[in-house]
């Protein structure tokens, strides 16, 4: 697609990646032959960047690379292991930008699921806090009930009592006075 031809393109111009091609082809004797302790790698690097050439095609739908090299078979086969190397690091980029991609949505995910989850528990304890709180609601009237019935029925019996024991008292007063 549009995205991975404009990744090879930016990759093939990237300086670390051409310092990784050079030094996986072991091209640092290649390029500088009669090189000294004094030469620095960085140089070596630069002059390697300024022969090889990646432009876009008149039509832009593509790119040309190429290299000016004495030796011609040498110069196809190191243009051909340049694009080699840099498909596959443009690959191995992209592969690891969509693994990090797709973990960070698996994270994403991950976390909504544990929020939802959290969610869910909490509404649940809520469910069952209310319920109980119902349930003891209800208890708590039932026994106030039961307390209030209890009481009428021993105000009743109380009552009863004392009207039994007032007839009794009355009972008394009438033999006696017919006694005396």
């Amino acid at each position: 697609s549009n995205i991975v031809f404009a990744t090879f393109k930016n990759n093939l111009k990237s300086r670390s990646l051409q310092k990784k091609f050079v030094e996986d082809q072991g091209l640092m004797d290649i390029l500088a032959p009669n090189r000294t302790p004094e030469t620095r790698d960085i140089e070596i690097l630069e002059g390697f960047s300024t022969m090889i050439k990646a432009e876009n095609v008149k039509n832009g739908e593509g790119i040309s690379v190429s290299i000016e090299w004495e030796d011609p078979k040498f110069a196809a086969k190191l243009v051909n292991d340049y694009v080699d190397f840099f498909d596959i690091e443009t690959i191995r980029g992209l592969s690891a930008d969509a693994r990090d991609s797709i973990a960070s949505q698996i994270r994403d995910i991950e976390y909504t699921i544990g929020s939802k989850k959290q969610m869910e528990r909490v509404r649940r304890e809520d469910e069952i806090r209310d319920i109980e709180n119902s349930i003891f609601s209800k208890r708590e009237m039932a026994k106030k009930q039961r307390e209030d019935e209890i009481k009428k029925i021993e105000n009743i019996i109380k009552s009863e009592r004392q009207m039994a024991k007032l007839r009794r008292e009355d009972e008394i007063k009438k033999i006696e006075n017919t006694i005396k």
